[in-house]
C-alpha cells in the first residue's frame, strides 16, 4: 500500500464512521443482529480499495476496542471482539479486502458481473469467519450455527449485496468517485472521451 494522503485518511475515517452508523441500525435476531454495517464494509472494500477498504474496517474495530459505543447496539469492548459476533467483526476487515482485491483484478467488463461477484465473496468472507468463531463462543454444533448465525441472514444479505452494487454503480457517476476501484471501467471511458 503506497502512503496515505489527507484526502485517503478522511475517506477512511468516512468509512469507518458509517460503519458505526451501519452497525446502530441493528435488528435483533437471536444470537447475531441484523445490522447495515456489513454493507458498508462490502462498499468500503469496492470504493476505497482492498488496502484502504480494510484499514476502514480496522479504524472501526479498533474504535470499538477502545470503548466508542460503534458496535450493534451502541456496545464496544474487547468482550464483543472476543464475543460471539466479534469473527464477523473480523470479516468485515477480510470482508472489505476481498471486495476491493476482486473489484480491483477481476477483469473489467461487464461491470455490474464484477461488483456482484466482489460483494458475493466478500459478504462470503465475513460468514467464514464470522459462523466457526459464533460456534467456538457458544458451543453450539455447526448445524446449530448455521441455522442462527447465517441462514436467517441470506435473503438480507442477498439484498445488500444488490443495494451494494446500485450504490457503486450510481456513485461511480460522481466526478471525484470515477477514480475508485470500482469505477476503473469507467474512467477509461472518460478519458477517453
Amino acid at each position: 500500500m503506497k502512503r496515505l494522503e489527507l484526502r485517503d485518511m478522511a475517506a477512511v475515517a468516512m468509512f469507518a464512521a458509517l460503519t458505526a452508523a451501519g452497525a446502530w441500525i441493528s435488528i435483533p435476531v437471536g444470537a447475531v443482529p441484523i445490522v447495515l454495517a456489513n454493507l458498508v464494509a462490502l462498499l468500503a472494500g469496492a470504493l476505497l480499495g482492498k488496502w484502504k477498504g480494510a484499514l476502514s474496517q480496522i479504524v472501526y474495530v479498533l474504535m470499538g476496542l477502545v470503548g466508542l459505543p460503534v458496535f450493534a447496539g451502541f456496545t464496544s469492548g474487547p468482550g464483543i471482539v472476543a464475543g460471539k459476533t466479534g469473527g464477523y467483526l473480523l470479516g468485515y476487515i477480510a470482508g472489505a479486502f476481498v471486495t476491493g482485491l476482486l473489484v480491483q483484478h477481476l477483469p473489467r467488463r461487464p461491470q455490474p458481473l464484477r461488483l456482484s461477484i466482489s460483494f458475493f465473496f466478500g459478504a462470503s468472507v465475513i460468514y467464514l469467519l464470522g459462523v466457526p468463531w459464533l460456534s467456538y463462543t457458544t458451543g453450539l454444533d455447526i448445524g446449530a450455527t448455521l441455522a442462527v448465525g447465517l441462514y436467517p441472514f441470506l435473503a438480507g444479505d442477498a439484498i445488500k449485496v444488490v443495494a451494494g452494487i446500485l450504490i457503486c454503480l450510481n456513485l461511480i457517476q460522481v466526478p471525484h468517485i470515477r477514480r475508485s476501484p470500482a469505477a476503473k471501467d469507467t474512467t477509461d471511458k472518460v478519458e477517453l472521451e
